[in-house]
């Protein structure tokens, strides 16, 4: 009887282990997401001229884009058992937040898009590039 709980206790801490795991990679994931959405959204809303920030925002999604993208699609194989209620929570309000922030760059510069056609295309380029981060 002993020898029969004892690789069942070994599963079982090997999938705790698992799961602890996949969490301080999703809370890595998330973490660098969340600095390059406030790097972006900062870019926008520091610069003196709205349409230079886009242009400086547009170039840090450029080189970042891919390996973003990469490390959201890494995410796809996490199963609900490998990541701890906490984390999953904590992945979907961080990543609400940061696309809301970002979505809200559109509205905060409504009047500068209506105004100048050229800038609305900029940032809307710019909220779907962001957007495309996501899609798996």
């Amino acid at each position: 009887m002993r020898h029969r709980c004892v690789p069942l206790a070994l599963v079982l801490v090997m999938l705790v282990f698992a799961g602890c795991k996949k969490d301080a990679e999703i809370e890595s994931v998330i973490a660098e997401l969340h600095t390059f959405s406030e790097q972006l959204v900062s870019k926008v809303q520091s610069a003196p001229n709205p349409s230079a920030g886009v242009d400086e925002a547009q170039k840090l999604m450029d080189s970042r884009k891919a390996d973003l993208q990469a490390k959201m699609n890494s995410l796809k194989g996490v199963r609900g058992y490998q990541v701890s209620k906490e984390t999953q929570q904590k992945m979907t309000d961080t990543l609400t937040k940061d696309a809301m922030s970002v979505a809200n760059l559109q509205v905060k510069y409504v009047g500068v898009s209506m105004r100048d056609p050229a800038f609305k295309a900029k940032i809307e380029k710019l909220v779907k590039d962001y957007t495309e981060i996501f899609q798996m």
